[in-house]
């Protein structure tokens, strides 16, 4: 009887960090003989606090969440919600924001190149063909994504980041009502005056630099962040290049607290694209014939910004609102056409918020709003040797949503919490057709008012322990492309994509060094939104049945060293699905029953951090993941394989200059394996359908960071 890959490679990665713990284990208790009085004495030595990064991975269940403007404990927030600290975004050998996201269970990241990527949650998101859809996220209180759920995270600054909060499951009520999650990016407050100046240079000629100034003051503080990352890329016409620019500043006095926020990103990247099997077996490193020949790119700038007031009233009021914006603009050479688009985005949120205290119980009571609309413009023109020649298509959509949402949390005695919410959505396109040589296909969509709801609660069955179970509606419009049909005529029968999630789970402490969560979740989604291929660049949605998504999450954070001088802790985490369509009738063909295409079945993260006080650190990261269905008949299907990262470097404080240096191996055994895959892919013409993004083979990164604070 076959063992199935992912679950041999659970048990050897179990096993090799259990004799690796059991080996630090013994050396420990050889190096701590109780009689011995220098080990007494230095037991007593309080452990130095390092200047340069603050340790926030150590005590993550004690972070102050800002997930439901909650302001409470990781701990005590009901739902499964998932913070990664700016500590651990730095001590990472990679240059993208997927290798660090995967290292939460339940969410998957895969990474073509720098500029393609595709976010799910839950599997939920596995169906958009090039990026991540069905996902808010948001930027401090700027939405990230755009008027039909398309959310684009590859090019943030994540040195410029303070954590990431992941909820995990329709977050109704507060932000939306995505269907997979919500994911949450929050800057850094300046706290200190501090001049920084990092320099980063890993494999293929990547090289990134980074300045920033920080200015605090007593009531404010101001930071400006300029970086600049340039690769060659391991595949053939992968080169990239993107500037960032970011400005944030924070202003409190008295009752009133004041944020600003502006962001411009200006990114001009080459597209390999994906290859057909051969090439990924034989020649990885190899762009896409087509997109070789053509040296296709991307060249879009982006600038995006707001203001938020927040206002401490009288008798336990508070009233927060904000206005934000973004324009995009792009030009994109293909094989096939040249793109070029433009949008720009409006909006106002505004909050007001209650709390009552009595005897026994403590509450808040929370009403919102959040409008918005967006402008969005492209054209598709001939590829005359790489120059724009015919007009093909000049279209314009306007969209715009509504959410109003409202929330209560009701706590009794400091042992239950209830924590009520309700979103109400409408949403609306409207389409203009600028090219009439095929006839005017201009029109309105507007889907029905949706309520999501969302009901969470949180028991502590003692000082260590808490128990939580949630049910939340959440649901993902067609983006306007899904409402037309090849011809261009609208489909007005096409319904937005909505489902049902219900988890419950468990959190706390086990003794004093080990902090465990297990959640055990169940998604119904219906309206099946499905991308069909009618051309090679041309896609039409249909509603085309239900899908299931039960799945099992554990989490484990112990300390396996707890010395004033070295602390040493051991993370685990994995999740075990099992995503069927429940029901899937595309073209004729009966697939339910059929594996969820695009999302493995299993995966897992075996971590182990550990630090000195004389600066040193050493982070191993083992991963395992399963293998997945590429079609949806669950024909073919990705190889399952193991990633092994190594991250050592030093830090310390000399008076009011900190050093940083670290160096890192990503992929250390030089795995093959597919860090992408395009689900369903056509063959065109005589070719080979190209499923498969090649994953980076064995590459280093290697980080300067000089911090002077005045």
């Amino acid at each position: 009887m076959k063992i199935f890959p992912v679950f041999k490679d659970l048990a050897i990665g179990g096993l090799v960090f259990a004799l690796f713990l059991l080996l630090i284990s013994f050396s420990l208790q050889a190096q701590q003989n109780p009689e011995d009085p220098v080990s007494e004495l230095q037991s007593k030595i309080p452990a130095k606090k390092s200047n340069v990064q603050a340790d926030t991975t150590i005590n993550l269940q004690e972070v102050i969440v800002k997930a439901f403007q909650s302001e409470k404990r990781l701990l005590d927030t009901p739902g499964s919600i998932d913070i990664l600290s700016n500590r651990q975004l730095l001590t990472e050998p990679t240059f993208t924001l997927a290798p660090l996201v995967n290292k939460t269970a339940g969410v998957w990241m895969q990474s073509g190149t720098m500029n393609t990527n595709r976010l799910t949650i839950r599997g939920i998101g596995t169906r958009s063909p090039y990026g991540t859809n069905k996902i808010r996220a948001y930027y401090g209180d700027i939405p990230l994504t755009n008027g039909v759920g398309e959310t684009t995270l590859e090019d943030l600054d994540l040195g410029e980041i303070s954590n990431i909060e992941i909820m995990k499951g329709p977050a109704s009520g507060f932000y939306g009502s995505g269907l997979g999650g919500v994911l949450l990016f929050n800057p850094v407050k300046p706290l200190t005056s501090q001049l920084l100046q990092q320099v980063s240079i890993g494999s293929y000629q990547t090289i990134q630099y980074s300045g920033k100034l920080t200015i605090a003051g007593k009531n404010s503080g101001h930071s400006l962040v300029f970086s600049d990352i340039h690769s060659d890329g391991y595949r053939e016409n992968n080169e990239t290049n993107r500037h960032n620019l970011t400005w944030t500043s924070s202003y409190s006095k008295n009752n009133t607290k004041i944020d600003l926020l502006a962001a411009y990103i200006k990114t001009y990247a080459y597209i390999p694209s994906s290859v057909d099997l051969k090439s990924f077996q034989e020649t990885p490193q190899k762009a896409a014939p087509n997109w070789a020949a053509t040296r296709g790119y991307e060249d879009y700038q982006k600038a995006f910004g707001g203001i938020s007031v927040q206002q401490t009233l009288g008798r336990n009021w508070q009233a927060k609102v904000g206005t934000f914006g973004q324009f995009f603009e792009n030009y994109e050479l293909r094989p096939f056409n040249i793109l070029q688009e433009k949008s720009f985005y409006t909006g106002l949120r505004s909050v007001l918020e209650k709390k009552y205290s009595g005897e026994k119980t403590t509450s808040r009571f929370i009403l919102g709003d959040e409008f918005f609309t967006e402008n969005y413009q492209w054209q598709t023109l001939q590829n005359n040797n790489r120059e724009p020649g015919k007009l093909l298509s000049d279209n314009q959509e306007y969209r715009r949503y509504n959410n109003i949402f409202m929330l209560a949390d009701l706590n009794f005695q400091e042992k239950f919490m209830l924590s009520a919410s309700l979103n109400l959505n409408q949403t609306r396109y409207q389409y203009d057709d600028h090219f009439l040589s095929d006839g005017d296909q201009s029109g309105i969509q507007q889907f029905n008012p949706i309520l999501s709801p969302r009901l969470a609660m949180n028991w502590l069955s003692s000082e260590k322990i808490r128990f939580y179970s949630v049910i939340s509606h959440g649901f993902s419009p067609p983006s306007l492309e899904e409402t037309l049909m090849p011809g261009g005529q609208r489909n007005p029968s096409i319904k937005p994509e909505t489902g049902w999630n219900f988890e419950i789970g468990s959190k706390g402490y086990l003794g004093n060094s080990m902090f465990y969560e297990l959640t055990a979740y169940y998604m119904k989604v219906k309206n099946l939104l499905v991308a069909q291929r009618t051309g090679e660049d041309e896609y039409m949605g249909i509603n085309a049945g239900a899908t299931n998504h039960p799945g099992i999450e554990l989490r484990i954070d112990y300390r396996v060293i707890d010395q004033p001088t070295w602390s040493t802790f051991f993370r685990m985490n994995a999740n075990l699905t099992h995503y069927r369509f429940a029901e899937f009738l595309d073209i004729g063909h009966d697939y339910s029953g059929n594996k969820l295409t695009g999302t493995p079945a299993a995966t897992s993260n075996w971590m182990l951090e550990t630090k000195h006080t004389t600066g040193l650190f050493l982070n191993l990261h083992f991963q395992t993941v399963g293998r997945m269905p590429i079609r949806d008949d669950n024909s073919i299907y990705t190889d399952a394989y193991t990633l092994t990262n190594l991250m050592a470097g030093y830090e310390k404080s000399f008076g009011s200059l900190s050093v940083y240096l670290s160096s890192g191996i990503q992929n250390l055994f030089a795995t093959h394996y597919a860090s992408m895959i395009l689900i369903n892919a056509g063959a065109v013409g005589n070719q080979s359908p190209r499923y498969y993004y090649p994953g980076i083979p064995r590459n280093y990164k290697t980080m300067l960071s000089l911090r002077y604070s005045f």
